[in-house]
């Protein structure tokens, strides 16, 4: 089992973060906020969207794709007040900053995965391959699991010290890939590492994981059947100061950007309040009141 922090323990969790590029904290909900939480997700996917707006990206559609393919979902918080609530949370801006040494923190976006039994794998990437349109090309991710996870059932998998290799170009390959760790292992070697570590969490319904936006990380197939899902949120934040440039990329982004500014807009990519230099345990008031 990998280091659990305690959330009263925001340096080692800073050192963890430096170190290995991710940082696992307790777990932090409870098994009914992990049940609403994971009845909210997959609603989602039948495309009930109490504010009426739909997500930037959607893929799986009920009745017409694969029962095994994974349920992945961007930007859910422009759907569901409640999902923004906790992506927009002040603890997710306070422990992002905290962690890179941020001054301030905006939304990047949101990411919803579901992975069901028998799930086919993802492949391992770095999350600044994606954005490689804006300056700084980097990012840091909350991830938090409403399930137990298992290293046979599609858990998310990190190689620790990697996000200190070079960022690897945008994979083509990213849902359904041959060999889920082979651009991982091209990079490892590149950097000149010979034999990378693989990290597969297995860790309980609550959890919370920070990880750089270099890090790799990604999930093998589900060997399970039955009842082995795995609903999980992520919070994908970026440096407030952030900017679009003029690199190609961003197709779905880019169309954020206001004629002649290359800023980003807090209506699209909200900020966060600014942060407490002491970081603590997060609070889910929104969903113990719903669950």
């Amino acid at each position: 089992m990998h280091l659990i922090i305690p959330w009263d323990r925001p340096d080692s969790a800073r050192e963890c973060f430096h170190r290995d590029g991710f940082v696992v904290m307790e777990a932090a909900l409870t098994p009914d906020e992990c049940r609403w939480a994971r009845d909210r997700l997959a609603g989602l996917f039948t495309g009930r969207f109490p504010t009426g707006s739909y997500p930037d990206e959607w893929y799986w559609r009920e009745g017409l794709s694969r029962p095994d393919a994974t349920r992945h979902m961007s930007n859910a918080w422009k759907s569901d007040q409640l999902i923004a609530s906790i992506v927009q949370a002040p603890w997710v801006g306070d422990w992002i900053a905290y962690l890179n040494g941020w001054p301030r923190t905006r939304l990047g976006q949101d990411t919803i995965w579901i992975k069901p039994p028998l799930a086919r794998p993802s492949s391992l990437h770095q999350d600044n391959s994606f954005i490689d349109f804006l300056a700084p090309a980097t990012m840091s991710t909350c991830w938090m699991t409403f399930d137990d996870t298992h290293a046979d059932a599609a858990t998310i998998e990190y190689v620790p010290g990697s996000h200190l290799w070079p960022t690897a170009p945008l994979p083509a390959d990213f849902h359904d890939p041959g060999d889920h760790r082979a651009r991982m292992r091209a990079s490892a070697a590149a950097a000149g590492v010979a034999d990378p570590a693989v990290v597969q969490l297995e860790v309980p319904a609550g959890t919370i994981v920070f990880h750089d936006g270099n890090v790799w990380h990604g999930a093998a197939g589900s060997q399970r059947t039955g009842a082995a899902w795995r609903h999980t949120l992520a919070a994908h934040l970026l440096p407030a100061d952030a900017r679009f440039t003029t690199a190609p990329g961003g197709y779905i982004y880019r169309r954020y950007q206001l004629p002649d500014d290359d800023g980003l807009h807090d209506a699209f990519f909200p900020a966060y309040p600014p942060p407490d230099p002491r970081p603590g345990r997060p609070s889910f008031s929104i969903l113990t009141a719903h669950s």
